[in-house]
């Protein structure tokens, strides 16, 4: 086996390209492995290349996450907070009552799947703020003084009252399905209605002079750009709409 020193984190055997890489000093008692390796099944080195940095960079991410989970520190709603057992599997925890961190993993668990990626990470980093401005507290503990603690340190953030209502929404949501899954009795202190029009300024639309004179503009260079920018403009659709038509 001969390392390519072209294409990162690869080796090749018998002409395919594999990943390897070695694991962390200080990460070594989660892996049964000194190293990471399985094959990119390709023959191409620009095919491997891209498939070893994809690798290399998840790798990176998840060794950071795995670094600072247990640590605490700002920013720590922007954590994946899904702890996974021996099988992969979320581990559940078995106390009568369970702190907020560990309701989320709950709530993926049971209501995650199939979802996009978006609904896991709104549930973590809205709970998420919830731990950065009370703490993570057995679910039960929380109380109306943590929730005006956590509709202040939102709007510190200068969060329009639309985020700040979605936010207390999904709080909610994940306090009350876990809740109601361990069978708690207690009364959700996140469940009051926050006003979404605080904070939010009426917009006026785009003129027609302006509209046509970026239409004007698009119609110069004949490129897929102006092409979405064109579409845009004459059918008010979303870019992501617009990018993604057929």
């Amino acid at each position: 086996m001969a390392h390519n020193i072209s294409v990162p984190f690869s080796f090749t055997k018998s002409g395919i390209y594999y990943f390897g890489r070695r694991v962390p000093q200080d990460l070594s008692g989660h892996y049964d492995t000194k190293k990471i390796s399985f094959s990119l099944r390709t023959r191409s080195a620009s095919v491997a290349q891209t498939r070893a940095r994809r690798a290399a960079d998840q790798l990176d991410e998840h060794w950071y996450h795995m670094r600072v989970q247990s640590t605490d520190l700002p920013g720590r709603h922007r954590l994946r907070m899904a702890v996974s057992g021996p099988q992969g599997t979320p581990q559940v925890p078995q106390e009568s009552s369970v702190k907020l961190s560990e309701a989320v993993q709950i709530y993926l668990r049971l209501k995650g799947r199939g979802r996009p990626d978006t609904f896991q990470r709104a549930a973590e980093r809205a709970c998420g703020y919830v731990i950065d401005a009370c703490g993570d507290k057995d679910l039960t503990d929380y109380i109306k003084a943590d929730a005006n603690t956590f509709r202040d340190a939102l709007l510190e953030r200068k969060m329009a009252g639309s985020s700040i209502s979605r936010i207390f929404g999904t709080v909610r949501a994940v306090i009350n399905f876990t809740s109601s899954e361990l069978g708690l009795s207690m009364t959700n202190p996140f469940g009051d209605y926050y006003d979404p029009s605080i904070g939010v300024e009426d917009r006026l639309p785009v003129s027609t002079d302006d509209i046509r004179t970026v239409q004007h503009e698009c119609r110069k260079i004949d490129d897929e750009i102006r092409w979405l920018v064109a579409l845009v403009s004459d059918t008010g659709m979303r870019l992501a709409e617009t990018a993604g038509a057929r």
